[in-house]
């Protein structure tokens, strides 16, 4: 009982607190994105589903918060295994608007590529945090071998699905694990070839809009690298003038919501965009957009605040915690967290391509929504066991 008072006492509320304030966005941005409609894909009571999910999703963080998240490291071979496993039944599935990403079970469905980022989290941690405990640490690149062979086998599967944006959220993990482990020299590389490569690629496509497009349908979809609805995507944020009524529809209507929100936005179920349907999914991918155009500039720059404040206080646990696992796994959930929310958001302005990314802890969605509190249980873990080992 007195360990149980001290954890209460040592959590970080603030860090809580956000997540509370998140729930509430959530669950009022979802109503305004539903209200009055009667899509056929659109859930049924979606705002009371939410708030239930976000109930079990609370319980699922202060459950791990309160276990030794150095425990998981003990079967973190077995949680990677069964995160597999799951990733390969869904193909014995229906397939749901054209893709493989659910397993359903009466009237609950699960997303195994949500968990599976976790599994990808916590065993590429365990082994880079295996190497910084080693005797004689060795940082040379050829002991990375095992991370990319601990990420081929989910990003290939989730990719299959096909899920794009999950499969991308998973190279930003490993990207930022591997990061946050190279050393200097190694890191140095890294980021210049990844800038070097970013610079080119963006300097030709926005130069070459055409030859770009030529390129994308004659080599990536011709030889199946990407499917004709992915290209679309890509095109259409290298050109937003592209098809409007067709393969730019989507984030077309995303910009229109998002700029008719002006300062103060329109209010409460009387956004135009929102209210007349014309945004497609607006409760789950484009959840932005509601928020944008009823709660305006204010409204938005206040969740997007809400986010930062996240991510300050998980590198405020990971700077603190004792041990190299505690400070991979919380790193890991930053780097997923961070790359998810400039995806979401960005798309909705053309900042970056449609890829189908959920934006954490407001758009609808059981799996993603306790995938995502089970990953802050696990830095609350970390950090209540700061202390703890500072002083043993």
């Amino acid at each position: 009982m007195s360990t149980l008072r001290r954890h209460l006492r040592e959590l970080d509320y603030t860090l809580i607190l956000v997540l509370i304030l998140l729930a509430v966005y959530s669950c009022i941005a979802i109503l305004a994105a539903t209200y009055g409609k009667t899509a056929v894909n659109m859930p049924s009571h979606p705002v009371l589903k939410q708030a239930l999910y976000e109930v079990v999703g609370f319980v699922a963080m202060f459950a791990l918060a309160f276990y030794d998240y150095r425990n998981l490291r003990r079967f973190h071979w077995w949680i990677y295994g069964v995160s597999i496993v799951l990733l390969v039944v869904v193909f014995a599935r229906p397939a749901i608007q054209g893709a493989h990403s659910w397993i359903g079970a009466g009237p609950v469905s699960i997303q195994p590529s949500e968990f599976a980022k976790l599994a990808l989290i916590l065993s590429t941690s365990s082994y880079l945090a295996s190497l910084d405990e080693s005797e004689f640490p060795d940082d040379r690149l050829r002991r990375l071998w095992p991370v990319l062979a601990l990420f081929v086998p989910p990003f290939l599967l989730t990719l299959k699905e096909p899920a794009l944006g999950q499969a991308l959220v998973m190279f930003a993990i490993t990207g930022t694990l591997y990061t946050a482990f190279a050393r200097r020299s190694h890191f140095v590389v890294v980021v210049v070839a990844i800038v070097v490569m970013a610079g080119l690629i963006t300097v030709v496509a926005t130069q070459f809009p055409d030859q770009a497009q030529v390129f994308i349908n004659q080599v990536l979809v011709k030889h199946k690298l990407l499917k004709p609805y992915q290209a679309d995507r890509i095109v259409t944020w290298l050109d937003p003038g592209y098809d409007p009524l067709g393969a730019g529809f989507n984030v077309h209507q995303a910009q229109i919501a998002v700029g008719s929100g002006g300062v103060f936005g329109e209010g409460l179920l009387n956004g135009i965009e929102t209210r007349g349907g014309w945004v497609p999914n607006q409760w789950n991918d484009y959840i932005f957009t509601a928020i944008a155009e009823e709660f305006g500039f204010v409204g938005a720059s206040a969740l997007i605040f809400l986010f930062l404040i996240l991510f300050y206080r998980l590198a405020s646990l990971a700077r603190s915690a004792q041990d190299a696992l505690g400070t991979y796994l919380i790193l890991g959930t930053l780097g997923m967290f961070a790359f998810q929310v400039f995806e979401n958001i960005g798309m909705d302005m053309y900042l970056s391509p449609s890829t189908g990314i959920t934006l954490p802890f407001i758009s609808y969605g059981g799996s993603s929504l306790v995938a995502n509190y089970m990953a802050i249980g696990v830095a609350l873990s970390v950090g209540l066991r700061r202390k703890k080992l500072r002083f043993s």
